[in-house]
């Protein structure tokens, strides 16, 4: 069986990738892709992980817990989402460090699926604008409180990376950048999915549809219809030009509220991002998904 589990990040994705996913559930289904609805699996595999975690006895083996999620039993695909995998915003920095429970949690989650292949999803983002968008998340906690001592200008997403890869050996890490989402989303799709691009895949242009004012949208739909994009690097720049035109203003400036954060540490803290996103897809060891530009 191949288990599929996308963990976030934080403030990336707002289960967007299940709503475009689900479109798809039928067709899917008839390539042995399981995508059960997480009240099936969110409960269960949460319980299982912190009974692997407390050695206690599992209240779910193996074979059971995917009895009780799975809505096709002859999947050989399963597919799920949770951003609050490792912990509710509150607790991003709790114990003064960058989602410490991480290590824990998926090794608990490795010996749960042992015999199976395990693969992790995982959005990034820039801290300059996850650490704020996650502290407007949480909730009854001051910014000192919430970031537990740990320095922003810390945030290392290859640290937390390595540690997933250290956590489940052998394990299929695909990640992204947030900020690429709109471009890159039907290559997202089809990495959850696992399947190829002779398999028809809806959803796509979700994100940008969100983007986009309704002129914007029709114009781009009728743009492609007349002009089919010949390479991925035209259907970018495509996808470029349109959001630069007919983006809404709203969804392109996200304003929150920065206590302790300077305009001069939130500069810095890009600056790292940038540093850490090259290391990242310089990587032979993960699967790096980001927009062609050539």
């Amino acid at each position: 069986m191949e288990i599929v589990y996308h963990i976030g990040a934080h403030c990336t994705d707002d289960d967007a990738l299940l709503k475009s996913l689900v479109k798809n559930r039928r067709p899917l289904a008839g390539e042995g892709i399981a995508l059960p609805g997480p009240p099936k699996y969110r409960r269960v595999l949460s319980e299982a992980v912190t009974d692997m975690m407390q050695g206690k006895e599992m209240r779910h083996s193996r074979d059971s817990l995917l009895e009780e999620i799975l809505p096709m039993p002859d999947a050989h695909r399963v597919a799920m989402s949770n951003r609050n995998f490792f912990c509710v915003p509150n607790r991003i920095f709790e114990g003064g460090s960058f989602y410490h429970l991480a290590d824990a949690k998926l090794q608990a989650l490795g010996e749960i699926f042992a015999e199976d292949d395990i693969e992790i999803m995982l959005a990034i983002r820039d801290p300059a604008a996850f650490i704020p968008a996650a502290f407007a998340q949480s909730s009854g906690t001051s910014f000192e409180s919430f970031m537990s001592g740990v320095d922003p200008d810390l945030v290392s997403w290859t640290d937390l990376i390595d540690r997933i890869l250290d956590a489940i050996p052998g394990v299929k890490l695909t990640v992204w950048c947030d900020e690429d989402s709109p471009f890159i989303w039907p290559h997202v799709l089809r990495a959850m999915a696992g399947v190829g691009p002779g398999v028809r895949i809806v959803g796509g242009y979700d994100l940008v549809g969100d983007i986009l004012t309704p002129e914007g949208i029709e114009k781009l739909k009728v743009y492609f219809r007349k002009n089919p994009p010949k390479t991925e690097a035209h259907r970018i720049k495509v996808l470029g030009a349109f959001l630069e035109r007919f983006a809404r203003p709203e969804m392109m400036i996200e304003e929150y509220d920065n206590p302790g954060i300077s305009e001069d540490m939130l500069a810095d803290f890009s600056e790292s991002y940038d540093e850490d996103v090259a290391e990242i897809a310089a990587r032979d060891d993960i699967d790096f998904l980001r927009p062609e530009t050539a």
